[in-house]
């Protein structure tokens, strides 16, 4: 494999060696026999030397994107050292904290009810759900790899400009009127929570779900309304700075917790015109703000959930038209981690099975702006495209 046939397939993982980009989103090995993969990485190499791809995987009960970044910036750094010299032995002190103890120290105990916006996070559940949380972990994870790979899932990449981002921040401003702080992360997540519910709403109305599959849909496979209200965008929040006095700067672990907003499907069903894009985004600000330190505590430590309500989303979110994962990548510096021959080309997610999420990367300093990588049905993104 050349590099050129690479780039000029604008870097799709689909050219790689089979097996190069497959990650394993669950542990599918057992506890007792002690063969669960926790990272995976494959490096293919150009023909020529003219360079390699990373495929990099790392279960996610380990590291966030945060930690993530931390993993990669260190591997460089060492790489880097041994470029310049072979013989190196001293590759500095890591004050990266791997234990979970400071997390939980730092994290405060709930002190009111449970606040109801966490009830409304979880998808209801189904007899699926509850079979697979009865099973061994690595059966489970089995099962569950098996339900995504049989899906018909496809990714797309949309690249949104710097200009873009600019103006879209400086129409909410106007708008709105308020001094109010509005992020790149607010309008990127209010242009994908329209553009992608109109897409999905317009796709569910023309292909309508009938007779017995509209009755064993809500019964085995999760019973969500057949009417929703509301359209739910679940997005990670990074803990790390919204804890006061707490230093998890250094923390590398997972540490990253769910914030939701809800729009209503009538608001989403409307042209996306500059005055429903304004009112998405301060929503979406809105929730950002209320990621409060008891919000946190509540988050992670308060009440009791059933057994299946963290394998709810992950089974049945293919089957939930009004909901979608986001998770935003585009602050983190992936194009300065340099192994000593230069920052990357491209940096992208690997070629997950997941459905319904949206992941934002930073392009390239030369491109600049964020790319929106989007998984779902090959007809979803189809309507997506032409929105």
């Amino acid at each position: 494999m050349d590099f050129a046939n690479f780039e000029a397939a604008n870097f799709s993982p689909a050219l790689l060696p089979d097996g190069a980009v497959k990650p394993t989103a669950f542990f599918t090995g057992g506890f007792q026999e002690g063969n669960i993969k926790l990272v995976d990485i494959c490096i293919v190499k150009f023909k020529n030397g003219r360079g390699v791809v990373l495929s990099v995987n790392i279960a996610h009960v380990l590291v966030d994107g945060y930690g993530f970044n931390m993993f990669m910036h260190r591997w460089a750094e060492i790489n880097k050292t041994l470029v310049e010299d072979c013989t190196a032995t001293d590759f500095g002190v890591s004050n990266v904290v791997y234990s979970r103890s400071i997390l939980q120290k730092a994290v405060p105990t709930p002190q009111k009810p449970l606040l109801s916006e966490l009830y409304k996070m979880y998808i209801p559940g189904g007899y699926l759900s509850r079979l697979v949380a009865w099973v061994s972990p690595g059966i489970r994870g089995k099962i569950v790899e098996s339900i995504h790979a049989s899906a018909d899932i496809s990714i797309s990449c949309f690249h949104v400009s710097r200009e873009t981002l600019d103006q879209l921040r400086q129409s909410v401003k106007t708008i709105s009127a308020t001094d109010q702080r509005i992020s790149d992360n607010d309008v990127l997540m209010a242009a994908i929570t329209i553009a992608y519910a109109q897409s999905i709403l317009k796709h569910k109305s023309e292909h309508p779900d009938v007779g017995l599959a509209s009755w064993l849909k809500p019964t085995l496979l999760g019973s969500s309304s057949k009417n929703p209200k509301n359209f739910v965008t679940v997005e990670a929040a990074d803990i790390r700075h919204r804890i006061p006095n707490a230093n998890l700067e250094n923390y590398s672990g997972n540490s990253a917790i769910s914030m939701m907003m809800l729009n209503p499907i009538e608001l989403l069903q409307m042209p996306a015109s500059p005055e429903v894009f304004t009112q998405v985004a301060l929503g979406v600000r809105k929730s950002t703000e209320g990621v409060t330190s008891e919000y946190i505590a509540q988050s992670i430590n308060g009440g009791d959930a059933e057994s299946d309500v963290v394998l709810r989303p992950l089974i049945y979110k293919a089957r939930v038209a009004e909901r979608l994962m986001a998770t935003n990548f585009s602050r983190f510096t992936l194009y300065k981690t340099d192994f000593g021959w230069g920052i990357p080309q491209f940096v992208a997610p690997a070629n997950t099975k997941i459905p319904k999420i949206a992941t934002f990367f930073p392009a390239h300093p030369s491109k600049g702006g964020v790319y929106v990588h989007l998984v779902d049905s090959v007809s979803i993104l189809q309507q997506m495209r032409t929105n």
